[in-house]
């Protein structure tokens, strides 16, 4: 039973952390001059997702998004997010804190490789502020990024991202 009770608190937490994400994503400001707010949906990964990303074409990197099906069934911390405009997913994204609770991870995270996708350059910062949310649900104090493609450093580091000194690449979580 307690298993069962801590699932459906997990599934509650991702769900509350989805949602006030696209609320975030509401307020003015937030996105780019000419996106609708109502256009982005945040979504765990589906089926359709995972079809879809697979269809990204040789551009796209070769993450296992195939897999999260199956880390989502035994990771009862994990948190997925589907990043769409309108009918376009635009990105993906897989955290766990795995084992942790002091620190969530980024494990998978990527843009729809198509330049003209509409949210092209938002998707870390949509999805961490999701992953933020989330984070201080769990009671983390940080996220780290798990073994950053070298090319994205400068992206992570301009959202708030540093270098620990034993080469983490990790943001603090604010209570």
């Amino acid at each position: 039973m307690r298993r069962r009770h801590n699932d459906l608190r997990y599934q509650v937490f991702r769900s509350q952390a989805r949602a006030l994400s696209c609320e975030c994503i509401s307020q003015e400001g937030f996105l780019r001059e000419g996106l609708e707010a109502d256009q982005v949906r945040i979504e765990p990964i589906t089926p359709e997702a995972i079809a879809t990303c697979l269809g990204w074409g040789e551009e796209a990197s070769a993450f296992p998004w195939e897999e999260v099906c199956t880390w989502k069934a035994s990771d009862l911390t994990g948190f997925d997010l589907s990043i769409w405009y309108g009918a376009d997913l635009c990105g993906l994204c897989y955290a766990s804190p795995r084992k942790s609770r002091l620190c969530i991870k980024v494990i998978l995270l990527e843009s729809n490789p198509d330049k003209s996708h509409p949210l092209k350059g938002d998707i870390a910062s949509l999805a961490l502020t999701a992953i933020d949310f989330y984070a201080r649900m769990l009671g983390c104090r940080e996220i780290e990024i798990q073994d950053p493609v070298t090319a994205a450093r400068p992206l992570y580091e301009s959202l708030g991202f540093s270098s620990t000194a034993d080469g983490r690449l990790v943001i603090r979580v604010d209570p």
